[in-house]
């Protein structure tokens, strides 16, 4: 991308034309590169006065375009045996000088403090300043590159500022929308074009998303075959124009493709954490593609229980009315589905639908979505087994007098939280009142054998006195 004053386009008739370079400007892309080969060791501050010589009213923008791609890939170092900075802050501390004399004196205390000559501390006080630097290195690079790179910042910089970006591409489309949900754009699908939301429909953090918006465009441009179109917001004209490109401009961009840095640390985060709350369950990372009517939809990550799936959408930059759309979509595909925003992105916090959050997701508030969407309906329930531990139903959500009227449906009767079929209850009655126990202790080994805990003792009569802490003091009393 290249700064807004060294756009380059052309307006007419509601329709805006970037300017692209082609082979006319090849012999000034040569001579813009020879500069940086020829200062190699040099101050960027020479540099910057060669360049300027080479400008004229006509291609002013160009030279300083193509020079601000060159550095991007230049190696600057600061040629410095001191730290600048360490250097500023021993001055600067001692305060406010008003006389020459008064600053070749603090000038001369520094040289002691750092022992070296006065001169080293005037050439060091700011030389980490960008145009203090020195050239160390500049990578190779042929003119026909150069403009090829400088065209595609240009497009970059010219949709920057759009209300909305559509395109369609024949291929490209893994990494394409790899971008698009790791850079937070804000999107639909409809039938085969992809509509973006442009940084100037929204209200907060503009430059942000215009530049993630524009980091799109190398993975539009590389495909096989590509259109887009861009409603491209004119502050100065304050009109909307139209830009419109395709393939047959794909000569002019870089083939390359164009690095980019993903985050994944969210990803990580957001599975680690999850599974740590929530033993048992598998997570995907963007599980397949939805259809809603005519759009389409990616959700973030889909987790899975046995049988039972809900999906995860962590939006990055949103508004009000593509969360309202968004949640609208969900609906239609009616699959259990959390959507998850950060709260200073958008300008309405009113949505039941959405769990908003502000520096850190709340867990806690997803992991009570989860097991509400992963909740077990009674008529779900399998009870198998003499003794059933019925916590895990409790755990999925199920209540109590559900799962005591379930059990005594199915033959069972419920003490504590087991569920102990009538049969052995009785078998287990006949054992302890062989006994004839008086401690809680005398029927121990009957308890571990058939798995079951103390609360059963009630049910076959016997009601255990604590008098202590530990099992060994417990009494039993024979209910009447």
């Amino acid at each position: 991308m290249l700064p807004r004053e060294l756009l380059e386009v052309t307006r007419r008739k509601g329709k805006i034309f970037p300017r692209f370079a082609d082979r006319g400007e090849l012999k000034l892309a040569d001579r813009v590169i020879g500069i940086f080969k020829e200062s190699k060791g040099l101050k960027y501050t020479v540099i910057k006065k060669k360049l300027k010589d080479l400008e004229d009213a006509r291609n002013y923008k160009k030279v300083r375009s193509f020079a601000r791609i060159i550095e991007r890939k230049c190696t600057f170092e600061v040629s410095a045996e001191l730290n600048p900075a360490e250097v500023r802050k021993y001055l600067f501390l001692r305060g406010y000088v008003t006389t020459k004399s008064e600053r070749e004196e603090l000038i001369k205390k520094a040289a002691l403090h750092f022992d070296v000559a006065p001169d080293r501390i005037e050439n060091v006080i700011f030389a980490d300043r960008e145009e203090e630097q020195i050239l160390k290195e500049i990578p190779d690079f042929e003119p026909e590159e150069l403009i090829k790179e400088y065209n595609l910042s240009l497009l970059q910089t010219a949709v920057f500022d759009s209300l909305r970006l559509s395109f369609w591409t024949s291929s490209n489309h893994k990494e394409i929308f790899r971008r698009i949900k790791y850079l937070g754009l804000m999107y639909e699908i409809e039938d085969d074009s992809v509509q973006i939301t442009g940084a100037a429909s929204i209200i907060k953090m503009t430059r942000r998303y215009g530049i993630a918006m524009a980091k799109l465009i190398p993975a539009i441009v590389r495909a096989e075959k590509w259109n887009l179109s861009a409603e491209v917001l004119d502050s100065f004209a304050n009109k909307i124009f139209t830009l419109e490109l395709d393939d047959s401009r794909k000569e002019s961009f870089p083939e390359v493709e164009e690095s980019i840095s993903y985050d994944s640390s969210l990803e990580e985060e957001f599975s680690r954490k999850v599974k740590a709350i929530k033993p048992g369950i598998e997570i995907f990372r963007e599980p397949g593609v939805f259809r809603a009517g005519k759009y389409a939809y990616i959700p973030d990550f889909m987790i899975k229980k046995e049988n039972k799936e809900v999906y995860i959408e962590i939006a990055g930059f949103w508004t009000s009315e593509y969360i309202r759309r968004k949640v609208e979509k969900i609906r239609e595909l009616k699959i259990p589905l959390i959507l998850i925003a950060r709260e200073d992105y958008g300008i309405d916090k009113t949505f039941g639908d959405v769990i908003l959050f502000s520096s850190k997701i709340p867990y806690n508030a997803v992991i009570k979505k989860i097991n509400e969407e992963f909740r077990t309906e009674i008529d779900e329930i399998e009870l198998e087994g003499d003794v059933v531990n019925l916590n895990e139903f409790i755990e999925e959500g199920i209540a109590m007098p559900e799962l005591i009227r379930l059990a005594e449906a199915n033959g069972y009767a419920v003490a504590g939280t087991h569920a102990i079929k009538v049969d052995l209850l009785e078998k287990i009655r006949d054992e302890v009142n062989v006994m004839e126990p008086e401690l809680l202790s005398d029927v121990k080994e009957v308890l571990d054998r058939y798995s079951v805990s103390e609360d059963v003792l009630e049910k076959i009569g016997y009601k255990v006195v604590w008098t202590g802490l530990f099992d060994d003091n417990a009494r039993l009393e024979k209910l009447k």
